[in-house]
């Protein structure tokens, strides 16, 4: 990783190949900062599922739970400065100037950016950004912690936050895993009564760890189970499954809302409309946050010690396939996180060592 506030940036990176899951080592050059963009080292990256979702494009930079090291400013950027500790998360950039933009709903701008589009994403030693959409990591919050936070918190705090759930709400968390953990989190320290919900039978430990108050197995789901349930006010489900969407709805209360962040695989199918109807429940999808709930999510997690459970793996072209292909099989608990190394003399250490230990 070559520095120079006047020639740019040359950047060490690791980009798809033609082959699916697999990686190379590549450079690339960056030109000089902008007024308004920032440099960063990166210290480490998230691995998301959104992220497999790009493998199959060649040529690309994945990874957007960076966080990273401050090392050059523009001139306009006043909010952060060189030494500061900050995540990229997956919108880039947005207009600044719609009716969107200038009520905190960013992240619904019609002109924003996303990832992975350009080369400065997180599978990287470096990367410049629009420096107004990135986010000062509060003390005591590792990089490595606040990663899995830049996306998966992001994700389920927005569709918490959003839904205007209240302290005194039954809340159910359906999934407990890479989003679900943080989901248990989240909703226990808003002061929630916490259901984690799963169709495995062996989690329950660490969701009661994370932060539940009692654990249901789908998997025991009868019309008379249901009947019988007290219900919630609110569900979200961060499963990328297909669901039994009536019996879920049929958990909540008048009024009650179910959520969806993770994306099923098939279309969306209900059965009669009369209980939206009669007791005027809710299904809404919802997407991870913009600046303004970035933002707010960092200083809850801080105030409150919620951390991500992960795994680490060398930012290494063998670590982020051994990363990847973990995830892929289901292996996570709970997020992978990737971890640059701080020079060109610990790359070569950290592979050496890697590579011996496989």
């Amino acid at each position: 990783m070559t520095v120079s506030a006047s020639s740019g940036f040359d950047i060490t990176a690791f980009s798809t190949t033609e082959k699916l899951f697999k990686f190379k080592k590549i450079q690339y050059h960056a030109e000089p900062l902008s007024d308004y963009q920032v440099y960063i080292k990166i210290k480490a990256c998230g691995v998301c599922h959104t992220d497999m979702d790009f493998a199959g494009l060649p040529d690309t930079i994945l990874g957007h739970e960076a966080v990273g090291e401050i090392v050059q400013v523009g001139s306009k950027i006043e909010s952060i400065k060189k030494g500061d500790l900050v995540g990229f998360a997956y919108m880039k950039s947005s207009c600044l100037d719609c009716l969107l933009c200038h009520s905190g709903d960013d992240i619904m701008c019609r002109k924003r950016k996303m990832f992975p589009e350009g080369l400065n994403n997180g599978y990287s030693y470096g990367a410049v950004c629009d420096g107004r959409f990135v986010y000062k990591i509060p003390e005591g919050i590792e990089a490595k912690h606040a990663g899995p936070l830049m996306c998966a918190g992001s994700t389920v705090f927005s569709a918490i936050y959003n839904a205007n759930v209240k302290p005194t709400a039954r809340v159910a968390i359906v999934g407990i895993g890479g989003l679900g953990h943080l989901g248990l989190q989240f909703a226990r320290a808003w002061g929630c009564h916490v259901t984690a919900i799963s169709t495995s039978r062996d989690k329950e430990a660490e969701a009661l760890k994370f932060g539940a108050h009692e654990y249901w197995c789908s998997k025991d789901f009868t019309p008379e189970y249901i009947e019988k349930a007290e219900k919630f006010d609110f569900i979200l489900s961060t499963v990328a499954a297909d669901h039994d969407y009536n019996t879920f709805l049929n958990l909540l209360v008048p009024n009650g809302e179910f959520r969806l962040v993770g994306i099923p695989p098939s279309d969306i199918k209900f059965g009669p409309a009369l209980p939206f109807l009669l007791d005027q429940k809710k299904f809404t999808g919802a997407i991870l946050g913009g600046r303004k709930i970035n933002t707010l999510l960092l200083q809850f997690a801080a105030r409150h010690n919620i951390r991500p459970q992960i795994e680490e793996f060398p930012m290494t072209v063998r670590g982020i396939e051994d990363a990847i292909h973990h995830l892929h099989s289901g292996k996570a608990r709970y997020r992978a996180v990737l971890i640059a190394p701080e020079d060109e003399e610990e790359e070569k250490m950290v592979d050496y060592l890697y590579e011996a230990q496989r």
